[in-house]
């Protein structure tokens, strides 16, 4: 690999948070913070229904303990960063993309060290919580805050520059599947069918709830389902190589994520397609 893939994600996270801060006002993420429903539901949806399925999914279907263990933590563990490729493409909905990016790495922070004590693991002396604190500073709320100053001392430039640094973005994005083919194929061939089958049953179950509990507003929704479908792969890899080693566990996550970001393509264009025939059919009837 050319670049490691844990510093392209961090990279493609900091530029879209820094374009965000380039477009959103202090006062938009405060108006985000005073709507107590959609944030309630967003970790309703994130931090109790999918990780409840995802109980449910591992006593239904017949799964060996590595099969288990993968899909109780990727249904446990909310707030993956991948997400921000396609829910940065709300454009009246920003605020709520940053806001709901830092509500649930935080959300991480804190079940990531409860869901590995609930499952059997050997015992490391690493714990998480630490970097994961430290990931979240570095990804969201500096660049965030970067892109903010940098707005207020250069407004002028600020919206060219945040239609450069999504499109930096995109090319690292692209870069970072495209290294990671490799280990995705493989973790596809390691898993069982009926593994990859509750998968399947998980992300679909995350984009229903998401959407059903994102709102009246369709760009909420599609961020919602968004964000609550797609698992924290990275967080979930991590600690399934520290406390589950010699076992298939990490697996799970590469596989997942091979997975998420396709389906959600798909679920992103669509919308997309659908929101413009909305827009010019208001215009025609006009």
């Amino acid at each position: 690999m050319l670049i490691p893939p844990r510093w392209l994600l961090n990279i493609f996270v900091g530029l879209v948070m820094i374009s965000i801060g380039l477009r959103v006002r202090r006062a938009d993420f405060f108006n985000i913070l005073r709507n107590r429903g959609l944030l309630g539901r967003s970790l309703l949806a994130n931090c109790v229904l999918v990780p409840a399925f995802g109980f449910l999914l591992t006593r239904l279907v017949p799964l060996d303990a590595s099969g288990k263990i993968g899909i109780l933590l990727l249904a446990a563990v909310p707030g993956t960063p991948v997400a921000l490729q396609f829910t940065r493409t709300a454009r009246n909905r920003l605020a709520f993309v940053a806001t709901l990016a830092f509500i649930l790495s935080m959300s991480a922070v804190v079940i990531a060290p409860v869901a590995v004590q609930l499952v059997p693991h050997q015992q490391s002396q690493y714990r998480p919580t630490e970097d994961l604190i430290l990931s979240l500073l570095v990804q969201i709320v500096f660049p965030l805050g970067l892109g903010a100053l940098l707005a207020r001392l250069w407004p002028a430039a600020a919206p060219a520059l945040g239609k450069w640094l999504d499109i930096l973005a995109t090319v690292v994005f692209l870069f970072l599947m495209w290294e990671t083919r490799g280990i995705r194929r493989e973790a596809f061939r390691s898993l069982e069918g009926r593994l990859i089958g509750a998968m399947v049953a998980l992300l679909i179950a995350g984009m229903t709830i998401g959407w059903w509990l994102g709102g009246p507003d369709r760009e909420s929704r599609r961020v919602m389902a968004t964000s609550t479908s797609m698992r924290n792969v990275v967080v979930t890899f991590f600690v399934a190589r520290y406390w589950f080693p010699d076992t298939q566990v990490y697996f799970v996550p590469i596989a997942y994520l091979g997975m998420m970001v396709p389906a959600n393509l798909i679920f992103t264009l669509v919308e997309k397609l659908l929101q413009r025939k909305s827009t010019a059919e208001r215009a025609l009837a006009k």
